[in-house]
């Protein structure tokens, strides 16, 4: 009783996932084609697992012989159109392949000619204690070596054709064999395993069931690509066996009552199932649709940094040529030239300089971000770095009337393991932009601990500050942050690079702003241990 009312779930479920994976290999992007010969698989392989159950079950020994017969029937029909669809629609295949595939159909007409007009397949069957065992004729062996050469001839095709084919065909060849895998391994085991050496058809349906293993794999081959996710099938063939159950409840109602509150759950369950299904559809077109966006946009992002990458190559060359024959003017190389004209070639000098400080952020953002730009690591003190830093920006900040300050501790541990290069490029951009952006008052250098083997570097300045809406974005790429006067602040690479670097360096970085308020930028790094007897002096 056990083992009946688990093969009717198991049948049930098959049928109602057979039913929705025609449906949506009917309504995807598929050739009629290929769509035809899928729904006739699936309709040869219903007829396979239903006739094989209603044979098992079946009280009356000639309505018995009848489902078999029947189901040896559907394998029989079911051989061709499984060749066909993967040799001649699946794989592509001509030539000798096709003219086989004619051999593989009359071979397959004969066999459900003999499997359901003659003795030759199934010539009985008869009651045992677990349900209708069937005896087998004597064409019962040939029918098995020519469902196997079927089977060989599909793998070998694939074996054959794999290497050449495409790597989005190879993915869909994969998952079908996935599929024809289990469903092989499971008819030999059980429905020519058990027949060969115990002569009983006793669990042949479980190899028939096995089928839907075939069906699942092949339809995902079909529609991979296409608005299919396990999900909505799963949802759609679970709702598709509840409205079942529920049909057959509502037939074997003894009472009006019960046929009543039966109906109304059924018809509750209808319109909650097709909210549910419409809602994971949605989720996931919704879903994949982002999914093409994100992918899209990854492939412009990747362009553009190619694109960046490659104009600031070209751009460098001339921008250093540029650079050099103004300095050769300012120098007086070519001649003296009047007071009026060296200012504007020395404003035109000043603006190389930032441009090739521009193209040369953009090529170490490229360097950066695709891992070739090259480090040379060592152990140094943060504070030498910090007083060459600030030896290089005295001067520019008193010509602006600040006043720049240096804070060390003289106990502080700033043994650091960096580039020395790198970190100084760092510090120098967030003292550049607090001077360059400090109109009055004072510019401060800290060093200090921050923690347990943590060591701090801030920039603390006057100047008109950043909003806390901009500090959300400031260390983005290409991000440009705006004054309180109205200015734009750097080109958007500067402070993107320091970030890179001092996450290379295992540290992090930020800032503590507000408008009118000043900014104070920071980074933090771990501090080495010193080695006793090590000496830094050099």
């Amino acid at each position: 009783m056990i083992f009946e009312l688990l093969t009717e779930f198991i049948l049930i479920t098959i049928n109602a996932f057979c039913i929705v994976l025609v449906w949506w290999v009917i309504r995807g992007n598929t050739t009629n084609k290929l769509k035809l010969w899928f729904t006739l698989m699936t309709i040869f392989i219903l007829m396979w697992a239903n006739f094989s159950f209603f044979g098992s079950i079946s009280k009356d020994l000639s309505l018995a012989l009848l489902f078999y017969r029947l189901n040896w029937f559907a394998v029989a029909l079911f051989l061709p159109s499984f060749y066909y669809f993967f040799i001649v629609y699946f794989l592509e295949k001509k030539g000798w392949a096709a003219l086989i595939g004619v051999f593989v159909v009359l071979g397959s007409v004969f066999l459900a000619y003999s499997s359901l007009l003659t003795d030759w397949i199934i010539s009985d069957v008869v009651h045992k204690d677990w349900g209708v065992e069937v005896i087998f004729g004597v064409l019962s062996d040939t029918f098995n070596f020519f469902s196997a050469l079927v089977a060989f001839l599909v793998v070998v095709y694939s074996i054959q054709t794999y290497r050449i084919l495409s790597k989005d065909m190879k993915i869909k060849l994969q998952y079908f064999l996935s599929g024809v895998f289990v469903f092989i391994l499971a008819n030999l085991i059980f429905n020519v395993g058990f027949q060969v050496f115990f002569n009983s058809v006793q669990y042949q349906i479980f190899g028939d069931f096995s089928a839907i293993f075939l069906l699942v794999f092949t339809a995902y081959s079909i529609v991979r690509y296409e608005l299919f996710d396990i999900r909505v099938i799963t949802t759609e063939a679970l709702t598709f066996i509840i409205w079942t159950v529920l049909v057959v409840r509502l037939w074997i109602s003894d009472t009006l009552e019960q046929q009543i509150i039966d109906s109304a759950i059924l018809l509750l369950t209808i319109i909650f199932g097709i909210m549910l299904i419409r809602s994971i559809s949605r989720e996931v077109k919704q879903r994949e649709e982002l999914e093409d966006l994100a992918k899209k946009l990854k492939f412009m992002d990747k362009q553009k940094d190619e694109f960046v990458s490659m104009a600031a190559h070209e751009l460098r060359a001339p921008m250093t040529a540029i650079k050099g024959y103004l300095s050769m003017v300012l120098e007086g190389d070519a001649g003296e030239i009047p007071q009026k004209a060296r200012g504007y070639v020395a404003d035109v000098s000043s603006i190389t300089d930032r441009l090739t400080r521009l193209v040369n952020n953009m090529l170490n953002v490229s360097r950066i971000e695709e891992g070739r730009l090259v480090y040379q690591v060592e152990i140094i003190s943060l504070s030498r770095v910090a007083q060459m830093v600030y030896s290089e920006f005295e001067i520019e900040a008193g010509r602006k009337g600040l006043q720049i300050e240096l804070e060390i501790p003289g106990d502080l541990k700033d043994r650091v393991k960096v580039d020395v290069d790198k970190i100084q490029e760092v510090m120098s951009n967030f003292v550049s932009n607090a001077v360059k952006y400090t109109d009055e008052g004072k510019v401060i250098m800290r060093l200090k601990e921050s923690g347990v083997n943590k060591v701090r570097f801030e920039v603390e300045d006057t100047g008109p500050g950043i909003s806390k809406e901009e500090q959300k974005r400031l260390f983005q790429k290409f991000y440009r942050a705006e004054s309180n006067v109205g200015k734009t602040i750097g080109t958007g690479l500067g402070l993107y690079i320091c970030k890179l670097l001092i996450e290379k360096f295992s540290g992090t970085l930020g800032l503590i702003s507000d408008t009118n308020k000043g900014s104070l930028f920071w980074f933090e790094l771990p501090v080495v241990q010193r080695v006793e007897g090590e000496d830094l002096s050099s």
